[in-house]
């Protein structure tokens, strides 16, 4: 992160509102300019409407996670925040649904709480 900490492995260093950075659960995850929430990497961030929006599709915003320690273990040696589950993707390598003990789909991009 741009203040010398790091994020685990398969998320994101967003700025947060404070100045300080915090870590989105996403690999190469969009920043909302809000510096409170982030939206998976293809997604817009609505502020106003509080929604990660692609196409007509449309997610609630993630919270940026101030906490750098990771706590949930991948099979690949990666790491998801406390709270959410690690899934694993169509490329092969595991990124972190938002959820606790979800449901990851097989096609590899998304996932069910």
């Amino acid at each position: 992160c741009g203040d010398g900490s790091s994020c685990p492995t398969g998320s994101t260093c967003c700025k947060l509102a404070s100045g300080d950075y915090g870590c989105c659960p996403f690999k190469k995850a969009v920043c909302c300019s809000d510096g409170i929430h982030c939206c998976p990497n293809g997604y817009t961030c609505d502020v106003s409407a509080g929604t990660c929006n692609r196409g007509e599709a449309a997610v609630e915003m993630i919270e940026l996670g101030r906490e750098k320690a990771p706590n949930v273990e991948c099979g690949d040696g990666s790491s998801c925040p406390t709270g959410s589950t690690c899934c694993k993707l169509a490329s092969g390598d595991y990124g972190c649904c938002p959820f606790k003990k979800a449901v990851c789909c097989s096609d590899g991009i998304h996932c069910l709480s």
